[in-house]
């Protein structure tokens, strides 16, 4: 009965590996096969995904973005200047992004330049006077 029991096992363990593997569907036996043609037409990009593994995804969460905000200010503007100067940014740029100074005559100041913002750089400096744009004291990063 035992050795009975063993080759039925035996018989239908392989008569199903056969039918997963779909080596039976040429004679009307196998797996129904999961197709989504549906949802591969609708992906937009999908070579724009990078796979990473779990190692690079925690590296990058420590890391932060790498882009660091740059502080710059101007050296010190006459008011025709500074009055030019503050047109331009009052019309075009956020209103927390500059602060002008009161040191002998007027400064400057972008305190935390977003990389948003740094693409602008060349229609402020088209405005302010030729090598007025320095890097703030005590920061590292060049204009």
């Amino acid at each position: 009965m035992a050795r009975t029991f063993f080759w039925l096992m035996l018989l239908l363990n392989a008569l199903y590996w056969s039918w997963a593997e779909g080596w039976l569907l040429p004679y009307g036996f196998g797996p129904l096969t999961q197709r989504e043609p549906q949802r591969l037409a609708q992906q937009i990009q999908p070579q724009a995904i990078t796979l990473v593994s779990q190692a690079e995804a925690r590296l990058d969460v420590v890391a932060g973005p790498s882009e660091e905000p740059l502080c710059l200010q101007t050296g010190p503007l006459e008011e025709a200047q500074a009055a030019l100067v503050r047109a331009y940014l009052e019309s075009s740029w956020p209103a927390d992004s500059w602060v002008f100074e009161a040191v002998p005559g007027l400064r400057l100041r972008l305190p935390v330049l977003p990389v948003a913002l740094q693409a602008r750089l060349p229609e402020l400096t088209a405005v302010l006077p030729p090598g007025a744009l320095e890097s703030c004291p005590g920061s590292e990063a060049a204009p």
